[in-house]
């Protein structure tokens, strides 16, 4: 007879999360799972085959605060201040989603139609073609992770409103050299 599951899987899966924004990616394994749990090893076990699994159960319920988070403004532009607030409140979360090996191949289904939302708000105030309004939003993308990427690591502690200051000076330069 199979042993019975005394702690549900979303329990874990619960658990898991928490531990991922309180702690970090490191401090999601089986110990510190069961720690913050308060049970042996073999409730985890029991749900998911091994750390692996979990993780990739993780992933889903760490890109939906993601876009829980980005959708309380409103339109989600992933160069918005919104992104940058992302990185500074939920630094963990950030490193977990944006700037772990391979993160963007898994988070990737999720986040087009984000990138897709943004891409045609671009062609429609811009009235560019698809393709220039494509290149400007990677390029507003990729500044607004950089300064996310420094904010969440606290490589710097910049003021909100200088950051602010410079993501509206990146996109007025990159929409005048689109739009010539």
């Amino acid at each position: 007879m199979p042993a019975k599951k005394q702690v549900p899987k979303e329990k874990i899966l619960s658990a898991a999360l928490k531990l991922l924004r309180e702690q970090g990616y490191e401090a999601v394994n089986i110990k510190q799972l069961s720690k913050a749990l308060g049970c042996s090893t073999q409730p985890i076990y029991l749900s998911f085959s091994g750390m692996e699994e979990l993780r990739g159960e993780l992933t889903p319920l760490a890109v939906a605060e993601f876009e829980r988070y980005m959708r309380s403004d409103g339109v989600v532009r992933l160069y918005s201040m919104t992104y940058i607030r992302f990185a500074k409140e939920e630094p963990r979360l950030f490193r977990f989603l944006f700037m772990r090996q391979n993160a963007f191949a898994e988070i990737k289904q999720a986040l087009l139609p984000m990138i897709g939302g943004a891409i045609g708000e671009l062609m429609s105030s811009y009235h560019m073609d698809h393709e220039k309004a494509d290149r400007l939003h990677d390029q507003l993308w990729m500044h607004a992770h950089g300064i996310a990427a420094m904010i969440a690591t606290n490589f710097c502690d910049w003021n909100m409103e200088k950051v602010e200051g410079m993501l509206a000076d990146c996109k007025e330069a990159f929409v005048r050299e689109y739009e010539a």
